[in-house]
C-alpha cells in the first residue's frame, strides 16, 4: 500500500476525534512524510500526498481547508524543499492552534454567562468543546453519540454523566445550554455527528441556548456543506444561538434567544 494510501486510510479510520484533530493530524502526517520521504521527485509526490490528505474526508471542512491553505500559500521552492515544506507545515499547525485556543477562550467567555450551579449539555467528542467546557464551574453531561460512542467514551475520561441518544432530547429541557462543535459550516447549515438536528430541534423548543463552538476554519463557501457519510447530518444556522469561534463574524447571523 502506497504512503498516500495509508494516509487516507489513517485519517478516515480516526472517528474518535472531531474536525480539528483531524485536520491538524493531516497535517502532522504531510510533516512526517516530508521528514522521511527519499530526495529525487520529493515537490512531485509532496503535491500528490496533500491532495490525497486534502480529499481523505469530504465532509470534514477543516482538513481539506488547512491542507488546502497549505498547498496554495506555500511557494514551491526548488531550493531546500524539504526544510521549507517542513517550516510551512509547522506554521500552519501554529495557526490552527491559535485558532483553537482563540475560539476556546471566546467559547469561555459567553458560557461564563450561564448561571451559577448550571448543567450545559455535549454531543460528540468535539476537541474545541471539551477543551471549553473542561474548566468551567458547572456540570457536564455528555451524549452517548452513536454510533461509535465517541461521547461515551468522552464521558468516561472527564469522569461525567452520560446520556444515552434517545433520552438527549428531553435531557435538554434540563439544561443552561447546548454545546456541539461542527465539522463544517456553510451559509445555511453546518454538518456534525448525525443527533445534532434532534438536539438543535428540542433546545428551540425548550428555549434553551444552542451554541455552536468551531474555529474559522471549518467554514466553506456554499450554502449546505457535504455531507457523504452517515455518521454525519446537516443542521439547519438559524437553529443556532450563536457560532463561538476565533472569528465569528465569518459566519451568518443566528437567532437570538
Amino acid at each position: 500500500m502506497s504512503p498516500c494510501d495509508n494516509a487516507v486510510r489513517a485519517l478516515r479510520d480516526n472517528t474518535t476525534d472531531g474536525a480539528a484533530a483531524v485536520a491538524r493530524q493531516a497535517i502532522s502526517m504531510l510533516r512526517e512524510y516530508l521528514e522521511d520521504a527519499a530526495e529525487k521527485g520529493l515537490a512531485v509526490r509532496t503535491r500528490t500526498y496533500a491532495q490525497a490528505l486534502l480529499n481523505a474526508r469530504p465532509t470534514m471542512a477543516a482538513v481539506g481547508n488547512l491542507v488546502s491553505h497549505w498547498m496554495e500559500t506555500f511557494a514551491w521552492p526548488r531550493a531546500d524543499f524539504r526544510h521549507r515544506a517542513i517550516e510551512h507545515c509547522e506554521a500552519i499547525l501554529a495557526r490552527a492552534d491559535l485558532a483553537f485556543e482563540d475560539t476556546v477562550r471566546h467559547a469561555e467567555r459567553r458560557l461564563s454567562a450561564c448561571p451559577a450551579e448550571s448543567i450545559l449539555l455535549a454531543h460528540s467528542a468535539s476537541s474545541t468543546v471539551r477543551e471549553a467546557v473542561i474548566r468551567m464551574p458547572f456540570k457536564l453531561l455528555v451524549t452517548a453519540s452513536e454510533p461509535g460512542g465517541e461521547g461515551r467514551r468522552l464521558a468516561s475520561d472527564l469522569g461525567v454523566s452520560c446520556v444515552a441518544d434517545r433520552d438527549a432530547p428531553t435531557a435538554v429541557r434540563h439544561v443552561a445550554a447546548v454545546v456541539v462543535g461542527a465539522d463544517a459550516i456553510g451559509q445555511d447549515a453546518f454538518v456534525n455527528k448525525v443527533g445534532t438536528r434532534s438536539l438543535a430541534t428540542a433546545a428551540r423548543n425548550a428555549g434553551t441556548p444552542f451554541y455552536v463552538v468551531a474555529e474559522s476554519y471549518k467554514w466553506v463557501s456554499r450554502a449546505a456543506p457535504l455531507v457523504d457519510e452517515t455518521r454525519f447530518e446537516a443542521t439547519p444556522n438559524h437553529m443556532v444561538t450563536a457560532f463561538l469561534s476565533d472569528e465569528p463574524a465569518r459566519f451568518p447571523p443566528c437567532s437570538v434567544r
